[in-house]
């Protein structure tokens, strides 16, 4: 639209004029000019001196933490990366379950695909939970057929390929515009809610490299690094002497 397109262009040009102020105002500053960053910065022959691992050392000059601050540390990381995989992964099998439904759930006119209107609904915990007439009114949960239930072998078998394709062509041959225009956004909200999913799967799987790595960190500092051997006998890395 013409109007958004002005508020673009006119947020563009402010942008402009005020990048061109500050290039201004930084072309005219005056290199001798006195500012409180000079207080805790050192110069030698005009450049400027960073003093190593200062900006990490959250203050402490540069100096490294004892080790046993460390080791805590470790700990709280842990026990939080811990905490962020637990809710992640109930997250996705929430997910997932919510998607399997969307899938093989009822239609738009509230029957379920080859069972009369009967349907199966699920709960949070993925249990199964009484049956009833999917045209019920004030029965919004999603529904699964019993034969559709036969045929669940995970997310990895959802696609039917063409022959859905058809099956849905010829679906809604018969169904009026209203019909169709829910039948398209339960679609589009299952593709939605099938990409969030996606990105939950990542971030479970980034989360979980995440928490191997800590924990082998602080196996290593603790010197416990070690694991069993073919024959089920237990062993430590051994410490390097000194």
């Amino acid at each position: 639209k013409h109007k958004d397109y002005s508020k673009r262009a006119a947020d563009h040009n402010l942008k402009k004029r005020k990048l061109k102020a500050l290039q201004q105002k930084a072309s005219e500053r005056n290199e001798d000019e006195f500012y409180f960053g000079m207080v805790n910065s050192e110069t030698q022959g005009g450049i400027k001196q960073g003093k190593r691992g200062e900006e990490n050392s959250g203050g402490s000059g540069g100096r490294s933490l004892p080790e046993a601050v460390v080791k805590l540390m470790k700990t709280q990381d842990v026990g939080y990366l811990g905490l962020v995989v637990q809710r992640t992964r109930r997250l996705r099998e929430r997910v997932e379950r919510e998607v399997v439904s969307g899938e093989v759930g009822v239609d738009v006119r509230g029957r379920g695909r080859g069972m009369g209107g009967k349907k199966v609904a699920f709960d949070e915990e993925g249990e199964m939970v009484g049956g009833g007439e999917a045209g019920e009114e004030g029965d919004n949960d999603v529904g699964m057929d019993l034969d559709d239930l036969a045929d669940l072998d995970g997310l990895d078998g959802l696609d039917g390929g063409a022959d859905v394709e058809m099956e849905e062509e010829e679906e809604e041959e018969g169904l009026s515009k209203e019909e169709l225009a829910a039948r398209r956004r339960k679609k589009n909200a299952l593709k939605a809610k099938q990409r969030y999913l996606d990105a939950l799967r990542d971030r479970e799987d980034q989360l979980t490299e995440a928490l191997r790595r800590v924990e082998a960190q602080r196996a290593r500092m603790n010197g416990t690094v070690g694991g069993v051997n073919k024959n089920g006998v237990k062993f430590k890395v051994r410490e390097r002497k000194r």
